[in-house]
């Protein structure tokens, strides 16, 4: 019985342990969306945020919000309380320390990089659905090379 325990308590902490070493390549994961011609959405957030559940539960569960980014995006969840590990440009960070280095520091903000890793778009605080759905084809459309959001979102 008591070796049972005993190697219960052994995987339980080896599984624990790998678990708080998973990293997450930012990198790796833009250069495969460059693969399937989409680009990178990210979704910072805190477990305790009231603001950063709704955005979760509402505007990414929305039928049409989900099927826009799976057909465009590649979508990365970065919740700064979780433990795992962000590789990006040759250096790990905590999540939350990504987040700092970011400049993030409003929740939820998600962030859109193009195909060279930079940042293409910010946008800090909750969106509605409606207004989610014009950030997304504001991306998507890549009119963001040639005009500001505000623009797009008058003329469209």
């Amino acid at each position: 019985m008591k070796f049972h325990l005993l190697k219960f308590i052994f995987i339980f902490i080896t599984i624990s342990l790998n678990a708080d070493n998973k990293v997450v390549n930012i990198n790796t994961l833009i250069q495969t969306a460059n693969k399937d011609n989409k680009q990178v959405i990210t979704f910072f957030h805190m477990t305790h945020c009231g603001y950063c559940k709704r955005m979760e539960n509402k505007t990414f569960n929305n039928t049409k919000i989900k099927s826009f980014i799976n057909k465009h995006f590649t979508f990365i969840d970065i919740n700064i309380d979780d433990k795992e590990k962000i590789f990006f440009d040759n250096k790990q960070y905590t999540k939350k320390d990504f987040a700092t280095y970011l400049d993030i520091d409003f929740f939820p903000t998600v962030i859109f990089f193009d195909k060279d890793a930079e940042i293409t778009y910010t946008a800090r605080g909750y969106r509605s659905i409606k207004k989610f759905q014009k950030i997304l084809e504001f991306i998507e459309s890549k009119s963001f090379e040639s005009t500001d959001f505000f623009d797009f979102n008058r003329d469209n």
